[in-house]
C-alpha cells in the first residue's frame, strides 16, 4: 500500500502540471510598459469611420530607440463606468490585458507586420488603429450619460519579438475615458 502512494503523487503531480505543456507556443505575456508611453486619442475629421479610428501617440523615454510595426495590430477593450467600478462590455483583438486584476498583457496572435518603425530615445511615433468590431461597443446601450473607456493593447509577438532586438520586451496599454450623451 505504501508502495503505491509515490506513484500516485508522482501521476497527480503529471495531472497537475500538462495545462502548462498543452499551451499554445504562440502566447507572450509582457508587462506594461515603463520607458514607453502612450495616448490615445480620437482620429476626428470627417472620416465615415470617424468612430472608429485612433491615433495612438508612442513616446520613447528610454536610453535606446525601440521598433514597432508601421502597422500595428491593436487588441482592445470598452468598459463602462458603473457604480461601483468599470464593467467590460467588449473586447477583441490578438492582444489583451490578462485580468481584470492583473495589468500584464497577453499576445495571442500575430501583432503588426512589417515594416518596422524606429523610435529614436526622446522622440513619438504616431499610429493609427481602425477599430470597426470596437465602434458597436464604444457607443452607450442605454439613454442618458454614459462613461466609456476604450483601452488599447499592443506588445510584440513571440516571432517579432525573436525577430528583431530593438522591439519592446514590454507593452503598451493607452486608454481614452469618455462620456456621452445619448438623447
Amino acid at each position: 500500500m505504501r508502495d503505491m502512494k509515490i506513484p500516485l503523487a508522482l501521476l497527480g503531480l503529471a495531472l497537475c502540471t500538462l495545462p502548462l505543456f498543452a499551451q499554445s507556443p504562440t502566447r507572450r505575456v509582457v508587462a506594461p510598459c515603463e520607458l514607453l508611453t502612450s495616448s490615445l486619442t480620437p482620429a476626428g475629421g470627417e472620416s465615415p469611420n470617424r468612430d472608429r479610428e485612433f491615433v495612438i501617440l508612442v513616446q520613447n523615454n528610454s536610453t535606446r530607440p525601440v521598433a514597432i510595426p508601421h502597422s500595428p495590430l491593436f487588441g482592445w477593450r470598452v468598459d463602462a463606468a458603473k457604480k461601483n467600478g468599470w464593467k467590460l462590455k467588449a473586447q477583441g483583438g490578438p492582444v489583451r490585458r490578462a485580468s481584470a486584476t492583473d495589468a500584464h498583457i497577453i499576445v495571442t496572435g500575430a501583432s503588426g507586420a512589417a515594416p518596422m518603425v524606429e523610435i529614436p530615445p526622446a522622440y513619438s511615433q504616431s499610429f493609427f488603429a481602425d477599430l470597426p468590431e470596437a465602434a458597436q461597443a464604444f457607443h452607450p446601450s442605454h439613454r442618458g450619460n454614459s462613461t466609456l473607456r476604450l483601452t488599447l493593447y499592443w506588445a510584440a509577438s513571440p516571432e517579432l519579438a525573436r525577430s528583431n532586438p530593438a522591439t519592446p520586451v514590454c507593452g503598451l496599454a493607452p486608454e481614452l475615458v469618455t462620456n456621452m450623451l445619448v438623447p
